[in-house]
């Protein structure tokens, strides 16, 4: 386990608009206003598309990351996550979500994020941390995904 008190600084909020890649765009936003590394608050909207990590059937294995990606339309999402600085300056936007499916009477699938457009309106709001130094490695247990880590010196069984 990783614990530490953060240090917030400014709080950005983000309205993305009919047509908006949601990452890129909040990746762009954080750059625009000089923001390395946060956390998501809120993320909430429409989505016209998404494709996150999940799938409509049971996993062969489930301690083993998901294998596949399901592609949904129309919906409703809700989720958080993190922001923080790849090793060559880029932003990673780490999201997980629930969407509902407007053609599904509104059932639901959760999972990581790796794409999704905005239909109407998706609201965010994200607190910039100022310390501790937020990054991702790959630790030992974690089935090769890279995971959050706080600080600078690796934790005890990181790859």
């Amino acid at each position: 386990m990783q614990a530490a008190v953060a240090t917030p600084g400014r709080t950005l909020v983000v309205v993305l608009e009919p047509g908006d890649e949601v990452l890129g765009s909040l990746a762009e936003a954080c750059r625009r206003h000089g923001i390395d590394q946060a956390v998501i608050t809120t993320f909430s909207g429409a989505f016209r598309s998404g494709r996150i990590i999940a799938a409509d059937h049971a996993p062969a294995d489930p301690e083993l990351p998901m294998p596949d990606a399901t592609a949904i339309s129309y919906c409703e999402g809700v989720g958080s996550g993190t922001v923080t600085r790849a090793d060559d300056g880029t932003h990673v936007v780490h999201v997980h979500v629930a969407f509902g499916a407007k053609d599904r009477s509104g059932a639901s699938v959760a999972g990581h994020l790796l794409e999704a457009e905005t239909h109407y309106v998706v609201e965010v709001a994200l607190t910039e941390i100022l310390d501790p130094p937020l990054g991702r490695i790959v630790h030992a247990a974690s089935s090769g995904i890279p995971i959050l880590h706080l600080g600078e010196a690796a934790p005890s069984g990181a790859a």
